[in-house]
């Protein structure tokens, strides 16, 4: 059946609402993923160091996140890029796969170079907060809180501490609105891990 004008026009006219609808929920989504905040309660360092936060990190516990449940030997190498964005590739190991996984994504700083706030993108243009809590670049130790205090991570330079340092760094994340309870340790040492694996098998 041939289409009228007016049944046309008619289309054109119902179909313009729906598109509307979208351009606005795209641009609301960029627009949230431009803003992102600090959380309250949450103070990132204000003596932040981009060049010396750069390199190689080992989670040694986080508030899991959809994106690293399951993994383990989880790392993260942060690169300084000239146009003053950082480059994060985060790397983890999948036991019951047996395989790594990598993704990366780039970082923008909030404010000032001197205050740890960042805003992460894995999916551009969304962006989540990454804040810098707490760094001692001599013992290798950092504490990150993320968007609205709902993840956390403990990173050292090392793939392991010594309890004590570990205490105070949960209690430095827990004075900064993270509940500690979600907390949950990273083992590290994939490379045994698909030893075992491969035995089991």
């Amino acid at each position: 059946m041939r289409r009228t004008p007016e049944a046309s026009a008619s289309s054109r006219t119902s179909s313009l609402p729906l598109a509307m609808a979208l351009t606005a929920a795209v641009s609301a989504l960029w627009y949230t993923g431009q803003r992102v905040r600090v959380p309250k309660n949450v103070r990132p360092v204000q003596s932040f160091d981009a060049e010396q936060y750069m390199g190689h990190w080992y989670e040694l516990a986080r508030i899991d996140y959809v994106f690293e449940r399951g993994l383990t030997s989880c790392t993260a190498d942060y690169c300084l890029q000239d146009d003053g964005t950082v480059q994060v590739t985060n790397r983890g190991f999948d036991p019951e796969r047996g395989q790594w996984k990598s993704a990366t994504a780039v970082a923008k700083l909030l404010s000032g170079p001197e205050v740890g706030s960042l805003k992460v993108s894995f999916f551009r243009p969304l962006y989540a907060g990454y804040h810098v809590v707490y760094v001692d670049h001599d013992a290798g130790h950092a504490v990150v809180v993320g968007d609205a205090a709902k993840y956390a991570w403990i990173l050292s330079r090392t793939p392991s501490i010594d309890e004590a340092a570990y205490t105070r760094l949960v209690a430095i994340a827990a004075s900064n609105g993270v509940d500690a309870h979600r907390l949950i340790r990273v083992p590290h040492g994939a490379a045994l891990e698909m030893v075992e694996s491969s035995k089991a098998a």
